[in-house]
């Protein structure tokens, strides 16, 4: 997620005791609950044993070693192979859907004096649809006016041969014209140069993610990402929407190479696997993904770090010296976020996950898969908007990179779950009038909309939600998940959350699928829940 406003950032922090995202102001003395809290009261008020019941049958399963995959079940697949490093051990097989996904290869050198990244790509593309490709679509996220940079292609070919290209959206789309359409099912590959540019110390005026700052260097979508394909057939032409999220993606293997400085530390989805250096004053590492929506590219200079591990995946906290406890706090809340999470969701699968204090400035966290952005303003005050932050940017480690949706089309899908993790992390942790509290400010935030007659369904695209995207994607996302677990019972949600997480992990997903799944974690009839909340803006508080 993401404040993409600065003027509503700042009203939140006039309003808030400490600058929790997309909630109202505790309240000393809370008024009485409504009945839409009520049915799950228990479950707030009662100490959950949720993690500790997970935790100890984690244990008994570990006293009982099974023998763990390794790269040799891929032998005849380097590519595959070297990706088993990024990957818990118990989560190695995941690798065997491996012909599900498109494989990037990236070879890049940084220079950040010049706040440019100059890099090849070789990206194995498939028609997964049932129609011929005419063209290969990519999006180039930087040349959005929001990100206030640049990424150009400089060469393409396809099979080895040149092709001609063309762009749309402020050369934020690309595509590659294929002399032959792609058939269903057949491969290509794709070898492109590009060249991306990143502004510096511009956090206040564009994409905080996208910019050198404060001992951060974010290059995110830094490179050209192949656009989502259509089921019915065809790419995901849609210009990009600034409200939101800007990324679609499908999963996708990346194992990428950079050269970089001495002095600046790389910060990256998945894991290293090799560094060597190549001149006396530059540096290469390699690096694997494991299966991910995107590769997140960051190098910091001037941070410390301090680092755990919680069930086999690395946890790693990245902070300004100045904010040495806020950076401490950050990485124990990601202990329990990511304790918490395992047991109500299904475990992490992945061996790192990396927490980067930045100046994003005109948003308070931002998700990227393995790594999420939290923005030092909430270092500096080192509060409740920390700790309610980084666990809503954990949360989308399940709820966005994992399962995916159309953050442009359903945001309410990941933005809805990963607000309502807001209140099973502070459940988890035994904070149950914070749990009440977060609970309380998303029925405040979205009753707000409602009496102004502004109401829609959660269905709505971001697009259609002017003025009004906070309240209706987390408001009332939060509470139709809480509206959910009233209407099924505690039983049956964790059945939902967990299926739901099996389900759809490495897939896209849409507001059919949630439903599907619910009703046969309750074996209950939800149509009208569903209509109410997401099809129509029925009354429901």
């Amino acid at each position: 997620m993401r404040f993409w406003l600065l003027m509503l950032l700042l009203v939140l922090m006039l309003l808030l005791t400490s600058c929790t995202p997309f909630v109202a102001a505790q309240r000393r003395d809370p008024p009485p609950v409504p009945d839409l809290l009520a049915p799950a009261a228990l479950a707030v008020v009662q100490p959950s044993t949720v993690v500790a019941e997970y935790e100890t049958a984690s244990a008994d399963r570990q006293a009982k070693p099974t023998p763990t995959p390794t790269a040799a079940l891929f032998a005849d697949d380097p590519f595959v192979a070297a990706q088993v490093a990024a990957m818990l051990p118990a989560y190695v097989t995941d690798l065997e859907q491996a012909a599900a996904w498109e494989r990037y290869t990236i070879v890049a050198a940084l220079s950040p004096g010049e706040q440019r990244v100059r890099g090849r790509m070789q990206v194995l593309v498939t028609n997964r649809t049932a129609t011929p490709h005419p063209r290969l679509v990519f999006h180039l996220y930087p040349n959005h006016p929001d990100f206030g940079g640049r990424l150009d292609v400089t060469s393409a070919t396809i099979n080895g041969v040149p092709v001609a290209s063309g762009t749309a959206y402020d050369d934020s789309l690309f595509w590659l014209e294929l002399a032959q359409p792609l058939l269903p099912g057949a491969t290509v590959e794709v070898e492109m140069s590009f060249v991306a540019r990143t502004p510096r110390n511009a956090s206040a005026r564009t994409f905080g993610a996208f910019n050198q700052e404060a001992g951060l260097w974010s290059m995110a979508n830094f490179y050209p990402i192949l656009a989502r394909q259509r089921p019915e057939g065809g790419w995901d032409e849609r210009p990009i929407e600034s409200r939101g999220d800007f990324v679609v993606s499908s999963t996708a293997l990346y194992d990428v190479t950079i050269d970089v400085p001495v002095e600046w530390t790389l910060v990256t989805t998945g894991v290293g696997v090799a560094r060597e250096a190549v001149t006396p004053g530059v540096r290469r590492e390699r690096f694997v993904s494991g299966p991910q929506r995107e590769f997140y590219l960051g190098a910091t200079r001037g941070l410390a770090q301090v680092s755990s591990d919680v069930a086999g995946t690395r946890i790693i906290s990245h902070y300004q010296p100045a904010h040495a406890e806020a950076g401490k706090r950050a990485l124990q809340v990601t202990e329990q976020a990511l304790r918490i999470f395992n047991a109500r969701y299904g475990q992490y699968p992945l061996a790192e996950l990396e927490v980067i204090e930045g100046a994003m400035t005109t948003f308070l966290g931002m998700e990227y898969p393995g790594v999420v952005l939290i923005d030092q303003q909430l270092y500096a005050r080192n509060a409740r908007g920390l700790e309610t932050t980084v666990a809503h940017e954990i949360a989308h480690q399940w709820w966005y990179s994992l399962v995916g949706n159309d953050a442009q089309g359903e945001a309410w899908l990941d933005e809805g779950m990963a607000s309502y993790a807001q209140i099973l992390y502070y459940e988890g942790i035994g904070a149950f009038d914070v749990a009440l509290s977060e609970l309380e400010g998303f029925r405040d935030m979205y009753r707000q909309v409602r009496e102004r007659g502004r109401d829609v369904p959660l269905a709505t695209p971001p697009s259609e939600l002017r003025g009004i995207y906070v309240p209706i994607v987390y408001g009332k996302g939060a509470l139709f998940f809480h509206a959910l677990r009233a209407e099924i019972g505690e039983a049956a949600f964790t059945r939902f959350l967990q299926n739901y997480y099996a389900f759809g992990r490495y897939r896209d997903l849409v507001g059919d699928d949630l439903l599907r799944v619910a009703e046969e974690a309750c074996g209950c009839d939800l149509d009208r829940l569903y209509r109410d909340w997401v099809l129509t803006a029925a009354p429901v508080l």
